[in-house]
């Protein structure tokens, strides 16, 4: 009799285990990051739409790649840091765009901090896995490291093949580092206990090709100085 209710006890003690085990984390909720490519006030169309610069120059977007790294929340009474994660935006690929961070604590966050880029700690640890794959296309063998944005496109503008461009910025070593820092106040985001709150981040080339003119800057293929100023040029696309 006492091995049977030794038995049962022991049963409904592991249930309650199993069942403790399997609950979401107290006082914690989740993030979805939304990237929207825009130019301008559209909604950015590959290949198909033409767009206008301030320049003055037509042109047309065919490619869009970017890493996203190292994202932290800050808020009066909580924090959050991702650490050692890497996010590959893919303008073709819709999933891609849709960052999701978990177990981010329950409270009101005032500011965003994340790096446009990968940081040298992922250049000198050689070909990873996932997103940092030199399958993605986004990885320079020769240089061994990674490229931080990649834009192709054409245009008119450019005295080149097919009237081409093709901007892939990148490196890692001072002084031409392209991986940049981004801060986006935040409307005292909330996030909830075991929700799920969705925060758009708009992505506006516009703001990229109206620092530029196709018809003299249309390559960018190698780190370096030109590299450096191409990083802070697209830095500034990023809005809440």
């Amino acid at each position: 009799m006492l091995d049977r209710f030794c038995g049962v006890a022991f049963a409904c003690l592991l249930l309650a285990c199993m069942g403790f085990s399997t609950k979401p984390d107290a006082g914690k909720g989740t993030l979805k990051i939304i990237f929207e490519p825009m130019f301008g006030a559209r909604p950015l169309v590959l290949e198909k739409q033409m767009y206008h610069s301030a320049n003055g120059d037509s042109l047309y977007i065919e490619l869009l790649r970017f890493y996203i790294s190292s994202i932290q929340l800050q808020g009066k009474n909580g924090a959050f840091n991702e650490t050692s994660s890497y996010h590959l935006i893919d303008a073709e690929e819709s999933a891609s765009m849709n960052v999701v961070l978990k177990n981010v604590p329950a409270a009101r966050y005032k500011t965003l901090i994340m790096n446009v880029g990968t940081d040298s700690l992922a250049n000198v640890s050689g070909a990873l896995g996932g997103d940092l794959d030199p399958t993605q296309g986004m990885y320079w063998a020769w240089n061994s490291g990674y490229i931080n944005v990649k834009i192709e496109g054409r245009s008119n503008s450019c005295n080149t093949l097919h009237h081409g461009f093709e901007f892939h910025i990148g490196g890692y070593l001072p002084p031409n580092q392209t991986v940049r820092n981004v801060v986006l106040p935040l409307n005292q985001l909330k996030i909830k206990e075991n929700g799920v709150t969705e925060l758009h981040i708009k992505v506006d080339l516009a703001k990229f090709f109206n620092r530029i003119q196709l018809s003299k800057t249309n390559q960018m293929m190698i780190p370096g100085k030109q590299a450096a100023k191409m990083a802070n040029c697209f830095v500034n696309v990023f809005s809440i």
